[in-house]
């Protein structure tokens, strides 16, 4: 399967990279987020972040790291 990269979409990634406060972690997260509204995948994400909050919010009742 070949995936065509779009290079808008890609800077506009890098520049929430950037654009962000907070360290490495929070700036892929806005990369990432970034990237997938510019390719209109912007419910793809929302389901992504809400089953992390949901994973790190079971992993925190259990005691264990998420």
């Amino acid at each position: 399967m070949a995936v065509t990269l779009d290079k808008s979409a890609l800077f506009a990634a890098i520049e929430a990279f950037w654009e962000t406060d907070g360290g490495n972690d929070r700036g892929v997260e806005a990369a990432i987020a970034a990237y997938l509204q510019r390719q209109g995948l912007t419910a793809f994400n929302d389901m992504a972040t809400r089953k992390r909050a949901a994973l790190t919010a079971a992993a925190s009742r259990s005691g264990t790291p998420a």
